[in-house]
């Protein structure tokens, strides 16, 4: 995976190269000299930075375009199916008001009805009843009478029929109209409503990837700042100096397809009887995402692959996709294309084989590391649009010879047996950053590059007994908690220099390589700041102020000298200082440090 480290990297190195003093570091010489074509290719890095920077303003843009459109097209949307409502509404009122007009009709029609029968039925028996020789004597007139009285009866009951008959077939059709509208206006609603939805759905989705674009635009800009601040700021032989430790530790930033073997990098402290301090250091290099030998020890006390993932990247969701068939690698001789699942995932060096054999338990680690990868390439090349690198700045790729070596059916079985699982954050994938040892706690992305991400938060990595995951009592990473550098066990006389270097104020770190331990003391007296004189004891102090490592970051050095004064100094202060002054390739990696005293003071 890109490692940020290498980002730092090119700040130490991206400088004309100097030879370094014999004096400072002729131990270096080698090494030097074995890297200086490497440091020389890292200002390439800062180039692809740069570009990949212009490319992420490029996105960002077009996201916020798009998702101006989308908000737009969403007020349309809004407004008219609150129109579409207000007529729905209007026409339902409409509808119940002629549902009780038919209703009112028929209840006339059936009313006049009887009294139309009932108008008949009473002039028959009143004309039955009255005719007769005694009443009408002309019978003759008697009875037009009586016809033209019926008539106009009948006639204007039928003509009152009519007329509601066809108020009811009037007020039918209105009716039917009103349904038909009524229908066409509910699939209306429903399609803006189903719309609306669609629409709420793409903006969040244009959203997180306009904030993921902004995140990452933000990082590799404060990356870039963070390197001219510091190329303008160090002098060119603190550069050397950093980029010589640096050197020293960089072929080691995650696990690599091969393990270290923990003796060949601790050494013992002299047997001399005189006291010794030790700087360690918990985890490397970074801390921010998985923890490879954290998913090691996990996979070993019975985790499976879900369960390794979801404690490294919160709040995501393990799916299956469609990847790409193929994805773009940049080598030294140029870019080629490659299958992706088939040659890629299969060729990642970026953990041991040998930790998925049944004896080592380690199966599910592998799968998690495969996912990762796939994960972070995806996310890397925009789905395979872009190209990836093949070295530590992206991911390590070696090949044919990564199946083809010891165990390689272990890293085959764990690639193909996760074929398209990836990460996703909001249906995207995330960038799946991991490193080779926590030291028992990882950390956030904004804590260590200052950009954030939501999926990387810090992790107690330790089981319910407090044992690391990555410590001796499960992955047992080398670098667990280990000195850095060829001279890891400095006198009496080297650390109260340190102190003393710490103490000076920040105005003086152009010099903090340059001044001699006797020109230091004489700079904090002129200032009438304390000098450390006497040095008896070191106690580191976490972030709750405790005594001891107990936190993921390390608070405060406190220093006990000259029969029973103290004074504190930042730990992020003393290594800082610490990096710059101490001697040969000793560094203090993370912010995790504690220090080992050799012998009784």
């Amino acid at each position: 995976m890109k490692k940020i480290l290498a980002v730092c990297f090119v700040v130490m190195i991206s400088f004309a190269w100097q030879t370094v003093g014999a004096d400072d570091l002729t131990d270096l010489e080698q090494q030097l000299n074995q890297t200086t074509q490497q440091l020389e290719n890292a200002q390439n890095e800062k180039e692809k930075t740069q570009s990949e920077l212009a490319r992420l303003a490029s996105l960002k843009s077009n996201y916020e375009a798009s998702l101006n459109d989308l908000q737009n097209n969403y007020s349309t949307t809004n407004s008219q199916l609150s129109v579409t409502k207000k007529a729905l509404t209007t026409k339902a009122e409409q509808l119940t008001q002629t549902e009780q007009d038919i209703l009112k009709i028929e209840l006339t029609i059936s009313k006049q009805q009887n009294n139309l029968r009932e108008s008949v039925r009473t002039m028959y028996m009143i004309s039955a009843a009255t005719i007769s020789p005694l009443i009408f004597r002309n019978i003759e007139t008697n009875e037009t009478q009586s016809l033209v009285y019926k008539q106009a009866i009948l006639t204007r009951t039928k003509d009152e029929l009519v007329g509601l008959s066809e108020q009811q077939q009037t007020a039918t059709e209105i009716k039917n109209l009103l349904v038909k509208i009524k229908a066409e206006l509910e699939t209306e609603i429903s399609d803006l409503t189903t719309r609306q939805k669609s629409l709420v759905s793409t903006i969040s989705q244009t959203q997180n990837s306009l904030t993921s674009a902004q995140s990452q635009l933000q990082n590799l800009s404060q990356s870039l700042a963070g390197i001219d601040q510091q190329i303008s700021s160090l002098t060119t032989q603190q550069q050397q100096i950093l980029a010589a430790k640096a050197a020293a530790a960089l072929a080691s930033t995650t696990v690599g397809n091969t393990e270290l073997n923990p003796a060949l990098i601790e050494q013992s402290p002299p047997k001399d009887g005189t006291v010794y301090f030790s700087f360690w250091t918990y985890g490397y290099p970074h801390r921010v995402g998985m923890n490879q030998y954290g998913a090691f020890g996990r996979a070993q006390a019975g985790q499976s692959v879900a369960e390794i993932l979801r404690t490294y990247y919160a709040g995501t969701t393990l799916e299956t996709i469609t990847t790409p068939n193929s994805i773009t690698i940049t080598t030294a001789q140029g870019d080629s294309s490659i299958a992706f699942e088939e040659d890629y995932l299969l060729g990642i060096g970026e953990m041991p084989s040998c930790w998925g054999s049944p004896d080592r338990g380690g199966l599910e680690a592998l799968k998690a590391q495969a996912i990762a990868a796939r994960t972070y390439a995806l996310a890397y090349t925009n789905n395979g649009a872009q190209p990836i690198c093949t070295t530590q700045a992206c991911q390590v790729y070696v090949g044919s010879s990564k199946v083809a070596g010891a165990c390689g059916q272990y890293w085959k079985q764990a690639v193909e047996e996760t074929k398209g699982q990836v990460i996703l954050l909001n249906g995207s994938p995330i960038t799946a950053y991991y490193a080779s040892t926590a030291g028992g706690f990882t950390l956030n992305a904004q804590e260590v590059w200052g950009g954030y991400r939501s999926y990387t938060q810090r992790v107690v990595d330790t089981d319910a007994q407090g044992n690391a995951y990555d410590g001796p009592a499960h992955g047992d990473s080398p670098w667990y908690h280990k000195a850095w550098g060829n001279k890891p066990w400095l006198s009496v006389d080297e650390v109260t220099d340190l102190i003393n270097t710490a103490l000076l104020p920040t105005s003086y770190d152009s010099q903090i390589n340059v001044l001699t331990a006797a020109e230091v003391v004489a700079q904090l007296n002129e200032n009438e700041l304390t000098s450390v004189t006497d040095l008896t004891a070191l106690e580191i102090l976490d972030e709750n102020d405790n005594p001891g490592a107990n936190t993921a970051q390390t608070k405060t050095v406190r220093v006990y000298f000259d029969n029973g004064k103290t004074i504190n100094v930042a730990a992020s202060r003393f290594k800082f200082v610490f990096n710059l002054r101490s001697p040969g390739t000793d560094a203090i990696w993370t912010t995790r440090f504690d220090v080992v005293t050799a012998a009784q003071m």
